[in-house]
């Protein structure tokens, strides 16, 4: 799937989507669902997926499933487990360590190619955690621009990173 049809399907499908997802109720939030379902759509190997919408839906109602789940779980897991705390806790190793460093720039990297608006609406939206609204009134446009610019820095990395792994 290419760069633009995945922004049309965004486009087209992202408002029926949030509506569906809003059936799941208040504590899962429809847009970050919605934007993760679309951006695991742009992470998926092309041409692995013949029928985008059908697999957009079933996708973001197994990631709203898992989170009401997750929810659950961590009601009653609010506790923890006191025993965990006696056991000394497990650094990374150096090998994680560099590893994870060198993904850190590279992802500082290609967050540098992004163009300015792209850039900053993906860190509001996934390092601050801000919603779609919050986003536009900071930069001044409409959230459907927002979701656009996301949809787009998110496809933009996909292909970045697909680039940075077909060198090694």
């Amino acid at each position: 799937m290419s760069h633009q049809d995945l922004v049309r399907l965004f486009q087209e499908m992202a408002p029926g989507l949030r509506r569906y997802l809003s059936r799941f109720g208040p504590s899962i939030s429809a847009d970050d669902v919605a934007q993760d379902a679309f951006a695991r759509l742009a992470a998926a190997k092309p041409g692995t997926i013949e029928a985008p919408r059908a697999w957009l839906f079933r996708t973001a109602h197994n990631i709203a499933l898992n989170e009401l789940k997750r929810q659950k779980i961590a009601a009653t897991d609010a506790v923890g487990d006191i025993a965990a705390l006696e056991r000394p806790c497990d650094g990374p190793s150096p090998e994680d360590v560099v590893v994870r460093a060198e993904e850190a720039e590279r992802l500082r990297a290609i967050l540098e190619l992004l163009p300015e608006r792209q850039r900053v609406a993906l860190i509001l939206f996934k390092i601050e955690g801000l919603s779609h609204k919050e986003i536009g009134a900071r930069l001044g446009v409409s959230h459907r621009t927002v979701e656009r610019y996301i949809a787009d820095a998110i496809a933009h990395c996909h292909d970045y990173l697909s680039a940075f792994r077909a060198e090694d």
